[in-house]
């Protein structure tokens, strides 16, 4: 499993945008590819608020965490 990469600021920020894209989506009339799309992605930016781990930001070699980069030499 990879380690976490995900600082708190944007975990709250993917958990908020999953909220309201699913609402968005159960709220529309008909529930077409589009908003299954939408409930998809929405679970997928839940999860990765929930654990802290971003596979694409692994893969960009990203970290927004903000971590203590003194190093004694």
């Amino acid at each position: 499993m990879i380690e976490r990469n995900l600082g708190n600021a944007e975990r709250v920020v993917r958990i908020m945008l999953a909220l309201f894209f699913t609402a968005w989506a159960f709220n529309q009339d008909a529930m077409n590819g589009v908003e299954m799309m939408v409930v998809f992605i929405s679970i997928l930016l839940m999860l990765n608020g929930i654990f802290s781990r971003c596979y694409f930001w692994y893969v960009l070699d990203l970290d927004t965490r903000s971590q203590n980069k003194s190093q004694c030499s």
